[in-house]
């Protein structure tokens, strides 16, 4: 059940957000979407205290503990092609980095992990959750996920979690204002969205901590072993087996 939501309109250089916060949802994602099918427009932000039944790639669970962290939605109508999706995937990605070089943590500190996170001293900070809906081959709507552990305390949180997860708080050894994080991010976003349709890409695999590794992956039901070599512009990865180039579209990389 939704908790009662408080809007805030601000604008920012390219895009004018319409932040609609709410104390507790089942998932940012839901709530946005059903504001997208209702026709709401590009900008809107749905940002939530707590999520009951927050998600990530592939219908994952996200810790999102009441009052701790950023769990935001963004609405996004973009002229793309559906080849283009992942772009905002890699916007998203760039954007949170963009706030850790705002927050003067150092860039040897941080990266990406293909397809969706970022990496703060190796380990997942945020992630980063694209959902579309299409006609014919036009772009309809995106919903952008973003889940930043700001000052998130993963003492109740899963033990995969726990060994895989970071918060800001738990790395710069101190609190941070949820505030000043969201408005960071969003003009961050704001800066990276206003270069379209020029493609991410370059700036992406630039952070990509992913290539040139060994990695294992699972594509499907089939697990892959090999060297990830590139990332394609439509978000590709491709992976040098010893059976030959593999190109992975979608997939979970166990390690790297």
């Amino acid at each position: 059940m939704l908790g009662n939501s408080a809007r805030l309109n601000y604008a920012h250089s390219a895009m004018r957000y319409d932040i609609r916060r709410f104390s507790s949802v089942t998932s940012t994602m839901d709530v946005c979407r059903g504001l997208a099918e209702q026709g709401a427009p590009e900008g809107v932000v749905v940002l939530a205290d707590e999520q009951t039944t927050g998600r990530g790639r592939a219908g994952r669970a996200w810790y999102s503990p009441a009052g701790q962290s950023l769990y935001l939605s963004l609405l996004l109508r973009p002229s793309l092609a559906p080849r283009q999706l992942s772009w905002l995937t890699m916007i998203g990605a760039l954007a949170v980095l963009d706030v850790l070089g705002g927050l003067q943590i150092s860039p040897s500190r941080t990266g990406l992990k293909w397809a969706n996170d970022v990496l703060l001293d190796g380990k997942k900070l945020a992630g980063i959750l694209v959902e579309a809906a299409f006609a014919a081959e036009r772009l309809e709507y995106a919903v952008l996920g973003i889940g930043l552990n700001v000052n998130t305390r993963f003492e109740d949180a899963p033990a995969a979690v726990r060994a895989q997860a970071i918060s800001l708080q738990q790395a710069m050894g101190r609190p941070f204002d949820l505030q000043t994080v969201l408005d960071l991010l969003l003009a961050a976003f704001d800066e990276r969205y206003a270069q379209l349709p020029a493609s991410p890409l370059p700036a992406y695999v630039a952070r990509l901590e992913t290539l040139g590794r060994r990695v294992c992956l699972r594509s499907g039901d089939e697990e892959l072993i090999g060297i990830a070599t590139r990332v394609e512009d439509d978000g590709t990865l491709i992976v040098s087996t010893s059976s030959g180039e593999r190109r992975v579209a979608f997939g979970d990389l166990l390690s790297a």
